[in-house]
């Protein structure tokens, strides 16, 4: 955020302070750990805690491919929730808690809280949008 952008936004919002830059900074981390688990899930295959997992059949193609130690991505047979699915879930459960405490421990007393959050996980686009008083912060 450290561009032109900032210039504009900081003569617009008086009160944006080191605080407020921190949150965002905290956040924009996370937001990159959540596109980088989308493209995972979309990819079918990629790294958690240093354990490769892979959304396809775990047959000799996929060792030789992926390495020796390639587990399977699925948690149960049914396949419908991978592990980059339940990652990118416990990313946004802490960016929530992060911008929940935020407006209710510094804006407590106001009606209109100033960070929201948007997700979406197509990793084609911003997987996680910020809004600091319904401008768009580029993360």
């Amino acid at each position: 955020m450290l561009n032109l952008q900032s210039i504009y936004f900081g003569q617009k919002h008086k009160d944006f302070d080191n605080k407020d830059y921190d949150i965002i900074r905290k956040v924009s981390r996370l937001a990159k750990k959540h596109q980088k688990q989308c493209e995972n899930s979309c990819n079918g295959e990629g790294i958690i805690n240093g354990q490769r997992y892979y959304n396809g059949m775990i047959d000799d193609y996929a060792k030789r491919t992926y390495g020796q130690n390639i587990k399977s991505a699925y948690l149960d047979d049914n396949g419908e929730e991978s592990v980059f699915d339940i990652e990118a879930g416990k990313i946004e459960d802490k960016i929530n808690k992060l911008v929940y405490q935020f407006n209710y421990k510094k804006y407590a007393l106001w009606r209109v809280k100033p960070l929201k959050i948007e997700y979406q996980g197509d990793p084609r686009g911003n997987t996680v949008k910020l809004f600091y008083e319904n401008d768009y912060i580029e993360l």
